[in-house]
């Protein structure tokens, strides 16, 4: 049974309950269904959400449905587009402005949602989406471009600070109190801006519309000032009103979600210097106060926010940076979270990020690992529990994740930047959550941030990094579309083609689900994949990659190959 169709069993389950309770309650709407499913992946930019309640509402429920996007536009139910109530359904849609590729996008239904018979929802509902990628890049990225950014870079974010349909570059530097807001010319060309003024040392940026004015505001997450500086957008892409929320002893990152179903974005602090998550509420305007500091197993570099139970409140994920596991803290729905339960994973990891990567509705969980070099996949069985999946070996220290459907097949991938070795290693997932080995795409010198999004307006999912040994340069890769090479008869074992090479070229093996791998001169492996069923693989070399010698390992067999 399809797991969007379990959910709709627990919300009828749920409305039959509340219905069973007596007269008084028996007026009281229920969600009976969402549409979208939980956790789509790919909805179409222009798609819409609606919620369908047990009973009719009332005209004045359509301001209980909040939706926000993390892109373009924050809260996207005010203004020119707000909800509508449709009977016994409240739907928005993004009307002109459609969802940007690979958005994110996160929605409360809240306790003002009212039956025409006077009785308001009992318990609120969270939940989210992502935007379908539609253009051109099949996760070939081009020629490294860069941006000066005058000082030492060390963490990116993107989004669309002066509402002008494109997204800019906003990047926080080490050892100094600044965050540099780079506008896009709308073909990932980025300049002008201003610096945004915080706490010191900025080791993590979010971008979310905190007081609801349909803007995205800048949270950066301070490492020595021990604090998170939010900084309100006055819609033209200039960032002051700066005010800052408490966090715990050296904080290094943070997440944002309607934490308590009130219909506003919280906060979620990862804390370095000390075992500890903060939870920070918010009261509406942006102005955050403390409610817990939850104890974690170790001290930690990441933090994640996701409905893990699928029972319609955000649950919070967070790693123990010097061991091997992630922490799982379940949301009793008010904002308040209850004792952990641990998960294994490689050894010191670094970040965490909630996706379905199976398409069975729920959120699965992925994170990087510093010294396990490698990247942690664990399904979700549907309650919460993780389990299972794949240790993706990176061959390299990792940093930083993101996550996005970089090959335009309705998949999320995952992109973990690894600095020792100044590279970004893309792993393409299959569908059923299988990933690839990764593809290591030259970046600057030692980059420690990344993100992806779409840059230069195409409808695919460009990457972004921080160089922080780079000469103040933040490396750009426009994705692309490569077409497939023409396939050739197998005459041996392992055949590749073509052979010599300047780009790329196809191995043709008889080892079906087969590692590649390729090795310089040196015996350094520079390239990994995978066959997939029919034993064939096209791998893309590195743009930097020296031309001369290489050996391909296919399985049980090896071919030389040779780069010109």
């Amino acid at each position: 049974m399809a797991l969007s169709t379990l959910l709709n069993m627990r919300l009828l389950a749920a409305g039959a309950l509340l219905a069973a309770a007596g007269p008084a309650s028996a007026q009281a709407p229920t969600i009976i269904g969402l549409s979208p499913a939980a956790n789509t992946a790919a909805l179409p930019r222009t798609g819409a959400l609606t919620v369908t309640f047990s009973q009719p509402l009332t005209a004045a429920s359509a301001g209980a449905l909040r939706v926000y996007g993390n892109q373009r536009g924050g809260l996207r139910t005010r203004g020119t587009t707000p909800a509508a109530v449709l009977g016994p359904a409240l739907s928005f849609a993004p009307g002109p402005r459609p969802y940007l590729p690979g958005e994110e996008v996160q929605y409360t239904v809240t306790r003002a949602a009212t039956s025409t018979g006077g009785a308001a929802l009992a318990r609120p509902w969270v939940g989210r989406f992502t935007a379908a990628v539609s253009g051109p890049g099949n996760g070939h990225f081009g020629p490294t471009a860069t941006t000066w950014v005058d000082g030492t870079p060390y963490n990116v974010a993107l989004g669309d600070a002066d509402n002008d349909g494109d997204l800019d570059l906003f990047v926080c530097m080490a050892g100094s109190v600044d965050v540099l807001l780079r506008l896009n010319d709308g073909k990932g060309h980025f300049g002008g801006g201003q610096r945004v003024s915080g706490g010191y040392n900025p080791s993590a940026l979010v971008l979310a519309d905190v007081n609801g004015d349909g803007w995205l505001d800048l949270l950066a997450v301070n490492f020595l000032s021990q604090n998170v500086t939010v900084s309100l957008n006055d819609g033209r892409g200039g960032f002051g009103n700066a005010r800052s929320a408490s966090a715990g002893a050296l904080p290094l990152a943070l997440a944002v979600a309607d934490l308590d179903g009130d219909g506003d974005l919280d906060l979620a602090i990862a804390n370095g210097g000390v075992r500890t998550v903060s939870v920070r509420m918010n009261d509406g305007t942006g102005a955050f106060s403390g409610t817990q500091d939850l104890p974690t197993t170790g001290q930690g570099d990441g933090v994640a926010l996701g409905d893990v139970d699928q029972d319609g409140d955000v649950d919070l994920v967070a790693l123990d940076s010097f061991g091997a596991t992630a922490d799982v803290f379940r949301n009793d729905g008010s904002g308040t979270f209850g004792p952990l339960t641990t998960t294994p994973i490689a050894r010191d990891p670094r970040n965490v990020a909630l996706v379905d990567v199976d398409h069975d509705g729920d959120l699965d969980l992925l994170a990087n690992s510093e010294a396990g070099q490698a990247l942690s996949v664990r399904l979700n069985d549907g309650t919460g529990n993780f389990g299972g999946g794949q240790d993706v070996p990176l061959g390299f220290n990792s940093w930083r994740m993101t996550i996005g459907d970089l090959n335009g097949d309705g998949h999320p991938d995952a992109a973990v930047v690894c600095p020792n070795d100044s590279v970004v290693s893309v792993c393409f997932n299959d569908g059923a959550g299988r990933f690839d080995a990764p593809l290591h795409l030259p970046m600057g010198h030692s980059p420690y941030g990344v993100a992806t999004a779409d840059v230069d307006g195409d409808g695919d999912l460009d990457l972004v990094a921080a160089n922080f040994s780079g000469a103040g340069l933040v490396s750009v890769r426009l994705n692309e579309y490569l077409a497939p090479e023409p396939t050739a008869p197998t005459t041996g074992p392992l055949e590749l083609y073509p052979n010599p090479t300047a780009g790329s070229f196809r191995v043709l093996s008889r080892e079906p689900d087969a590692p590649v791998r390729v090795f310089n001169s040196a015996g350094r492996q520079v390239l990994a994949a995978r066959t997939n069923a029919t034993g064939a693989a096209t791998l893309l070399l590195p743009t930097d990659l020296a031309p001369g010698l290489y050996l391909v390992k296919a399985g049980a067999h090896t071919q030389r190959l040779v780069v010109e």
